[in-house]
């Protein structure tokens, strides 16, 4: 199993609790329901780690077995009578009337089905249907077994009770695919925390819920930060601007306003000797906290001289990003890095 995707099923919380709420239903005694959007991450290692919450929940009482539904016939009650009753409970079986086969399971003490959570895997949609109707029916009628049964994402569980549903999509929030990206940057990414920061956050943009292929980009860092066009193959290049100028805007915008504020506060005075300032277009700027960041380009693109060095060759460069932004344009690896570590 992949170290990555032990993190998610087993630290991020909307992914344990997923697992945990499922194994918490069937050790207290009702079968479940889990419903897998295309989004859900390392399915393998997702069905290993229940199995070992279910493991350590039925503390030995009860085994686990699985069931490939696309390799049996379409009756699961018949299924069920078929796999899990030996020769001699099936010639006691009488098939009469309606719901015989379900009856019949869920009165015997006798049969192994009892002592088994069956987790049934690779079922249609169709076979879903069929395999929840019969999960509910057989508790209606005092069934002891235990069934985990594996649908998609649009699976309608309403209508049936004595089955409790679990679904990945509402158990699993934005808000846990970005703390799982915050992580594996800090694990993985190179540089200080705004450089770890930007690339969690450029990952999350990207890739959205897939945190499978976010953690791929998370790991290729430097080389996702200065090509992410190139790494993330699987999006357009529309995708990938938009992703870029998104991670951008909230990220460097901010860095971006507290530079203006600490700007005008430090030359305050020096901005009230020019005001009110007129500019192309009719505006003006009557006070200092009115100035944006090309308003002081403006007012200082004479006099520079009258600030630092420093503060002058910053006050271009915040002001080119900014205008690059406003106008949805992206800024190069360079100088994100230049602002964010300023």
């Amino acid at each position: 199993m992949d170290d990555t995707s032990g993190i998610w099923w087993r630290q991020i919380t909307g992914a344990r609790n997923f697992l945990q709420k499922t194994a918490d239903a069937l050790a207290s005694g009702k079968s479940a329901v889990i419903c897998l959007s295309d989004a859900t991450p390392w399915l393998d290692d997702m069905r290993e780690i229940l199995t070992d919450f279910l493991n350590k929940k039925f503390g030995g009482i009860r085994a686990i077995r699985k069931l490939d539904a696309s390799t049996v016939g379409t009756d699961p009650a018949v299924v069920v009578f078929d796999k899990f009753c030996g020769g001699n409970v099936k010639a006691s079986f009488i098939p009469f009337g309606e719901d015989a086969h379900v009856k019949f399971l869920a009165k015997r003490d006798d049969i192994i089905l009892n002592k088994i959570c069956l987790w049934i895997r690779g079922a249609s949609k169709t076979q879903a249907e069929s395999w929840h109707a019969f999960i509910a029916d057989y508790h209606k009628f005092g069934g002891k077994g235990l069934f985990l049964l594996e649908t998609g994402a649009d699976f309608d569980a309403s209508g049936k009770s004595g089955v409790e549903t679990f679904s990945f999509e509402s158990e699993v929030s934005e808000y846990d695919c970005y703390a799982f990206n915050i992580f594996l940057a800090a694990q993985f990414g190179k540089g200080d925390k705004s450089t770890k920061r930007y690339l969690a956050e450029l990952a999350s943009n990207v890739t959205g819920f897939d945190v499978e292929r976010a953690s791929e980009y998370i790991k290729r860092g430097n080389e996702f930060l200065k090509h992410p066009h190139a790494v993330a193959d699987n999006k357009s290049p529309e995708e990938i601007t938009r992703a870029v100028w998104v991670t951008q805007l909230k990220l460097i915008f901010p860095q971006l306003e507290i530079f203006r504020r600490d700007f005008v506060k430090r030359y305050e005075p020096q901005i009230e000797r020019l005001l009110p300032y007129h500019l192309g277009g009719g505006k003006i700027v009557y006070t200092p906290d009115d100035a944006e960041l090309g308003d002081l380009y403006s007012m200082f693109g004479v006099d520079n001289w009258r600030l630092e060095p420093d503060d002058w060759e910053r006050l271009k460069i915040y002001r080119e990003a900014r205008n690059t932004l406003a106008h949805l344009g992206t800024l190069t690896l360079s100088q994100v890095e230049t602002i964010l570590h300023c």
